[in-house]
């Protein structure tokens, strides 16, 4: 028995997400499918270090499961890249300590949300940025990302509640905008760093900072939702943002 770690990278546009569902393409559905077929009909779970939503990217995924028969990993990785669709690629196959597990061993994770400027439509951004309407004082904006930095109770910008529930205390190390400009416009990519994230977390903050840039919040009520932590709820932060925005850059883990 052999346990192995996969990086994936993959364009969620015609994706429902990480997580396995009848019916409906998804990236764990893809790759089981895929190994299933590698490993001669071997029963293959595949379990990502986190599941992203559908329409969101991967830069770097991470993906872990167990297989009997053993396998040459540039081979495995080739293998793979023969049979996966085109908007699912693995960048890397490697053997792991046995015990290794992309969810459980996760240490610090980097998402990026992106968001364009631009006056015409473009071929490249169309569904993998959020085309912004209205304008934004981004001095507002990042300012209101700054009120995210250090460990809260993020209770008003977590989804649905998971079952069980997961803690809501979370910390965020890195909450912060660069821009690339281009013929197509200026795009702005806010990057959030920390241990976990909860569900739609990432997407939330960026709505609800959004909504401080564009003059629809109070800045004041960024800080006053984290201390009041239990006390409130979801309705009080501001719109999640769009799915095709976000993208999974990094997953780091733990030594063995």
């Amino acid at each position: 028995m052999q346990t192995w770690k996969l990086t994936l990278a993959y364009d969620g546009m015609e994706l429902c997400g990480w997580q396995a569902q009848p019916g409906v393409r998804t990236v764990q559905v893809e790759m089981e499918q895929a190994l299933r077929r590698l490993f001669e009909g071997e029963n293959i779970v595949v379990h990502g270090s986190g599941r992203t939503d559908s329409g969101v990217h991967a830069l770097a995924q991470v993906a872990s499961f167990r297989a009997e028969r053993e396998r040459d990993p540039e081979k495995v990785r080739l293998a793979l890249n023969s049979m996966l669709p085109s908007d699912i690629s693995c960048l890397k196959a490697e053997l792991a300590p046995f015990e290794f597990h992309a969810r459980y061993w996760a240490t610090r994770k980097t998402y990026r949300y992106l968001m364009w400027e631009g006056d015409s439509r473009s071929p490249f951004w169309e569904g993998r940025a959020l085309k912004l309407r209205r304008r934004v004082d981004w001095q507002a904006y990042d300012a209101a990302l700054a009120c995210y930095r250090g460990t809260h109770d993020f209770t008003a910008f977590q989804g649905p509640p998971s079952d069980p529930p997961r803690p809501t205390l979370r910390t965020i190390e890195r909450a912060d905008r660069s821009i690339m400009d281009g013929p197509h416009g200026a795009v702005h990519a806010t990057t959030f760093e920390g241990p976990g994230f909860l569900r739609y977390q990432v997407r939330i903050m960026v709505g609800t900072a959004l909504e401080v840039g564009q003059g629809k919040r109070d800045i004041a009520t960024i800080p006053a939702l984290l201390a009041l932590a239990k006390s409130s709820s979801r309705d009080d932060a501001g719109k999640t943002a769009p799915p095709e925005g976000l993208y999974l850059v990094e997953v780091r883990h733990r030594d063995a």
